[in-house]
This record gives structure tokens, sequence and C-alpha cells, in this order.
């Protein structure tokens, strides 16, 4: 089915026009990036093929493992296309990261994986990171400590605690992604969570929690 067999105000640019860029799916929102389809392939095909995995929709967050060279095995993705779309990526990471930490107090996992979402998710190499908290359980900072998994990148704990301790943290909270998508902790992240929670209390220092963040 082409752009043009769809309803006119189904078609992601007039959809975009109409009724604002919240009202797309992710696949429509790729589309208009890619822009043109192929002789048997349109743009929203090619979308709809780079977002799913597995028989489903993964979302934008998975481009973030594809390479460039992955990216242009799709057919009608060049090299440029591939390009776009990763320079879209990085535009839409930096944006994110330049945003203020939320100015709240933590009480809920859900809120602590938020600011952790910020810059693991959709990433394709494990990445830890330590969020230092003050008094009142406001982040005060992020801090990304090693890319690669725990076991196979030796994360010690004294890179853990290195910065709370030297600002005179009161609490921590670390996080990991898991690329694959499972987010059970694995034997080395129960080993290390007991290890860095040992640690903690040696320096008065109160560990909140161990998030696995998905993709």
């Amino acid at each position: 089915m082409t752009i043009k067999e769809y309803g006119y105000y189904d078609r992601p640019y007039e959809k975009l026009m109409y009724y604002g860029v919240e009202a797309l799916s992710d696949t429509e929102l790729l589309s208009i990036i890619i822009k043109n389809g192929t002789k048997n392939k349109s743009a929203l095909d090619i979308s709809r093929e780079i977002l799913t995995k597995d028989g489903n929709n993964i979302g934008l967050s998975f481009l973030k493992q594809y390479s460039i060279e992955e990216l242009k095995k799709v057919e009608g993705i060049g090299k440029v296309k591939a390009l776009q779309i990763q320079a879209l990526l990085e535009i839409g990471k930096r944006i994110n990261c330049a945003l203020p930490l939320p100015d709240e107090r933590i009480n809920t996992p859900e809120q602590l994986a938020k600011v952790f979402m910020r810059d693991l998710q959709g990433l394709s190499q494990e990445t830890v990171e330590v969020a230092i908290l003050d008094t009142k359980n406001r982040v005060i900072k992020v801090v990304k400590i090693s890319i690669g998994t725990i076991n196979s990148n030796s994360v010690e704990i004294k890179d853990i605690l290195k910065e709370p301790i030297k600002i005179g943290a009161r609490s921590i909270a670390i996080s990991h992604n898991h690329p694959s998508g499972d987010v059970t902790p694995s034997k080395e992240d129960i080993t290390f969570t007991n290890k860095l929670y040992s640690a903690c209390q040696l320096v008065d220092i109160q560990l909140l929690d161990h998030l696995i963040i998905r993709w």
C-alpha cells in the first residue's frame, strides 16, 4: 500500500500538519525522516521494518542499537538516510541530557527509573551509572561509571563511591541497562549489589536501589 492510497488525513505529513506531532506513531514519525520509499515499499513500510523485532514494535529507543551499516542493510535506507537517522538520535540525546534533573523528592523506583532512562535507554552496551541524592532525596547529579557488563568490565566499589564520598552524599542509587531487554538480575548483579550495600554502610551512605533498565 503506497502513501497515496492512505486516506488524506492518515498520511504522515498531513496528519502532522492538521493534528500535531503528538498524534503520530513511532512508525509515522520515522517515515517522515525517511521521506521516500522504494518501488516495492513505502516509507511507512520501511519504518515499520526498522522498528519491528520478533514481530513486535519495539519503539524508537531501539534505534540506538542500529549502527550505520546495519541501517544500510534495510531496503530503502542508503548512506545518507542512515546518517540522518543517526544524527536525529544524537540530537534527541543531547536535548534530553541538557534538560535539568527533576527537582523533586525521589520516593519510588519509577521516579528513579525516569532519571536513569535519560541516558541508559536504547544503548547497545551495558552502562553503569550512579545517581547522587541530597538529604531531601533530590538528585544532585548522575555520574557514568563504566561501559560494559558489571562482570566483564570489572566495576569496582570504589568507582561507585568515589564521587558520593567526595561531595558528602547521604544516599545513592545505581542503575545499568540490559540491551537484551531482559530485566532479570543476573547472579553478578545480585552479588555486586550486596557488596555495594555493605560498603555503603561503612561510609554512612544509604543505597536506595539498584535498577536495571530495559534496552
